[in-house]
């Protein structure tokens, strides 16, 4: 008996101490693992006129027009463009052919001895599924730039850790637009040995310091599926992170962010470089992602650049991936550069980024919200998105047939639409919001004079060429303003528009508020010697127009003394301010 339980307590303590070793061998979520020693990468040669660059497709698929336009830019800089094998392909709707075939592409790439640089056409997916041994053996034989960003993130991985540094910028995508914004003339210059060194403004979520180290990084989705693979450029000594993201939630960039941590990735940096955040999510109460993440930042003791204008936005300055870089973030602002060799070129990046925050609040539909939200009894007739309008087509901008209104302007509508309920009617809508595209759409229609297809139905009796000069058609627009509406009354007992006595866009003194009757008063007189075609309008059509007159008045809206349809919030939020993002429901 003593003998059987003495076994049994060697069998306890046995079983114990292997538990508990093993317990304590493995990883906590804290645990941070041993950073390997630091990157070493060389830059490969710049570029001589003449010299050959690959376009390749590492990922989804261009279109043709992208590539032949970024082969006539490439051609102006004074280079030979050629195109991959594989580009024109098409593989499972999206990918730019087989992982083989594009694999197959950067490897014809690096191994022609010709070709001097590697441009990718586009990201999307698919970069990571081409890194292996073999892909490795050949960036380190044959070291070349590589240029891209978003997906490509995955190839300037491998490149750092094959000691090849790369290129993070512009694409053919961009190249296409035409080549002479600073962002493609700054890659133009970096690849033929002018070395960019960015002066910045200051930033309210910069965090001062200086420090040097090796950059790495790129596009956050990319860079954290991609830890502990021959893509991860993270696991090294002395690293300055750079991050940028489009199309993301708050939650999930902090997901990723805090992985990051776990994986002991901050703790290696000696810096943060933080780009552009592009449309990415709002759902807490941080007024963007840069405050998010210089919360978490702020207890780690190393500078932080913040809003360096590179990702998937209108800028994106190149950045040298692998390089040795110092960063030296002062209350008035911020240095980055580059040391390696090459001729160091001054860029004073603030009247680039004051212009695209300029152009991006032109496209900030933040404080809008979609009209059927906030009147969900309205009914939409969104003519631009139809055919039948005074153009005869549809008006660029207008992506869905929906309407939008600043948010103050829909409550104020809220309040007419519940008081004409009493009156047995509801609101339908014709236009509200109105991106400046579809104003320039006008004009450009407006200056055809010999486009008159709908001229029967909106303008019969006036000339189309005296539209400018009677200002039918200008220029700028209230409705871009975006508190502005076109509208009439719906009588539910009938089912029918209620009777104004004209159309929604009849050009003419009939759609005057005036017309026919005085509008302060409401008294109908039967005044028609302005009408051309000796129309009128009957007493009970001008006491209609005074119902939708009155209710719009009454909640804060005021008239257009030529349109009985248009209505323009009193205190409007925007009153100078024309926005540009298009017409489509919001999120």
């Amino acid at each position: 008996m003593k003998h059987t339980t003495s076994w049994r307590l060697f069998a306890i303590l046995l079983i114990t101490t292997i538990l508990f070793g093993a317990c304590k061998t493995q990883h906590t979520a804290t645990d941070i693992p041993k950073a390997k020693k630091a990157l070493s990468c060389k830059a490969p040669q710049f570029l001589q006129k003449g010299d050959k660059v690959a376009l390749i497709s590492p990922a989804y698929a261009t279109e043709d027009e992208n590539v032949d336009k970024t082969v006539a830019i490439l051609r102006q800089w004074g280079l030979e463009p050629v195109v991959g094998p594989n580009v024109g392909n098409i593989y499972l709707g999206r990918y730019a052919g087989t992982a083989t075939q594009r694999k197959s592409d950067l490897q014809w790439a690096l191994n022609d001895k010709s070709i001097k640089a590697v441009i990718c056409n586009r990201g999307g997916y698919g970069s990571l599924q081409e890194v292996d041994n073999e892909l490795m053996d050949d960036i380190k034989a044959h070291p070349k730039w590589i240029i891209g960003y978003s997906d490509i993130t995955s190839l300037h991985g491998a490149w750092a850790n094959a000691g090849v540094m790369s290129i993070h910028g512009t694409m053919s995508a961009s190249l296409a637009k035409g080549g002479d914004d600073l962002s493609s003339t700054l890659l133009r210059d970096l690849l033929t040995g002018q070395v960019p060194r960015y002066e910045l403004p200051a930033h309210p979520q910069n965090i001062t310091g200086k420090s040097q180290g090796i950059l790495v990084g790129g596009n956050l989705s990319t860079v954290v599926p991609a830890l502990h693979t021959l893509a991860d450029n993270t696991a090294g000594k002395d690293i300055i992170l750079f991050i940028e993201e489009v199309e993301e939630s708050m939650h999930n960039i902090d997901r990723q962010f805090n992985i990051l941590r776990t994986h002991g990735v901050l703790s290696r940096c000696k810096g943060i470089i933080l780009g552009e955040f592009t449309d990415c999510g709002q759902e807490y109460t941080f007024p963007d992602v840069e405050t998010m993440l210089y919360e978490q930042l702020k207890s780690y003791n190393i500078p932080v650049i913040s809003g360096f204008p590179a990702g998937h936005d209108d800028l994106n300055f190149p950045l040298i991936m692998g390089a040795e870089v110092t960063m030296d973030v002062r209350s008035d602002g911020a240095t980055l550069a580059f040391n390696i060799p090459g001729t160091q070129k001054e860029v004073r990046t603030k009247p680039f980024t004051d212009q695209a925050a300029a152009k991006k609040a032109l496209e900030d539909s933040s404080q809008f919200t979609n009209l059927m939200e906030a009147v969900p009894d309205a009914i939409l007739e969104i003519r631009y998105f139809a055919t039948y309008n005074f153009v005869g087509e549809r008006i660029d901008g207008y992506l869905q047939p929906t309407a939008l209104l600043t948010k103050v302007a829909a409550d104020s509508l809220r309040a007419v639409s519940d008081d004409v309920k009493r009156l047995g009617y509801r609101l339908k809508i014709y236009d509200a919001y109105r991106p400046q595209k579809a104003v320039d759409h006008f004009v450009r229609w407006a200056a055809d004079i010999p486009d008159t297809r709908m001229k029967t139905y909106f303008y019969p009796d006036l000339d189309k060429s005296v539209l400018f000069d009677q200002e039918y058609i200008m220029e700028k627009s209230g409705h871009t303003r975006g508190s502005t509406v076109d509208l009439t009354l719906f009588d539910m007992q009938t089912e029918k528009e209620l009777d104004m006595g004209g159309t929604f866009d009849w050009f003419g003194p009939e759609s005057h508020p005036d017309f026919c009757g005085n509008p302060e008063t409401g008294e109908y007189t039967g005044d028609n010697h302005k009408s051309p075609a000796n129309r009128s309008i009957t007493p009970q059509q001008f006491a209609n127009r005074m119902i939708l007159r009155k209710a719009m008045m009454r909640h804060g809206f005021k008239p257009l003394d030529s349109e009985w349809w248009h209505f323009t919030l009193r205190n409007e939020p925007f009153p100078d301010t024309y926005f540009t993002f298009p017409v489509k429901q919001l999120k």
